[in-house]
């Protein structure tokens, strides 16, 4: 019964990050379509931003996870190595939306419903699972550096992508406006605060693990 609840609740949360991510692609192209505006470049500029990419990534895992928990793929995202990459990234959305980006974006609407899933809902909804459904083995000391393999995969990505359509999609990263030293700087302090996250992440897994015992 308790795997049927789990999986269940993996299932609604990512149900929850694909529409959110969903609504903001619908709002977006509308919007763009009524100014007479490239749909093709909403598409490529949605596709910049963090918080798109890791809730996608959330809804896949978790789709696969409620669905198909134990085919191949489903038992490689139950994982404490991608499983907490996911829960780690995703705190990391709320966390530093909150932090640097709230008081630039302020929606409404049905807009305001996709970023509050995207941003508040679904990270906080994610760590709840997870320490109510531990794994049953405690996380490594180096799996938090595992976790960092997303975000600086997603750097590279934001480096590459900027050189070649000559955007970013944070103030913080624009290399046009505050050059490379100080972008890199941000990239590696944004890197240690993800990484702390996850070490954060690991010790109360692990101490839920080991009151549930």
């Amino acid at each position: 019964m308790t795997k049927v609840i789990k999986r269940y609740t993996l299932l609604i949360i990512g149900m929850l990050a694909l529409f959110g991510v969903s609504v903001q692609f619908i709002i977006s192209i509308n919007r763009a379509i009524a100014e007479d505006n490239s749909v093709s470049q909403v598409v490529i500029n949605m596709l910049g931003y963090f918080t798109i990419l890791t809730n996608t990534f959330a809804a896949a895992v978790l789709t696969i996870l409620g669905l198909l928990p134990n085919s191949r793929i489903g038992k490689v995202f139950a994982t404490p190595e991608v499983f907490g990459c996911v829960v780690s990234s995703m705190l990391w959305v709320g966390i530093g939306f909150h932090l640097l980006l709230s008081d630039y974006w302020l929606p409404d609407g049905m807009e305001a419903v996709s970023n509050y899933l995207n941003h508040y809902i679904v990270p906080s909804a994610l760590l709840i699972v997870w320490l109510v459904f531990p794994p049953e083995a405690q996380i490594p000391k180096r799996t938090p550096l595992l976790w960092e393999v997303y975000p600086v995969i997603y750097g590279a990505y934001i480096i590459i992508r900027g050189e070649i359509i000559d955007k970013y999609p944070y103030p913080f990263f624009d290399i046009n406006v505050i050059g490379y030293p100080k972008a890199l700087w941000n990239g590696l302090l944004i890197l240690l605060v993800i990484l702390g996250i996850g070490y954060f992440v690991r010790a109360v897994v692990n101490l839920s693990s080991r009151l549930q015992r």
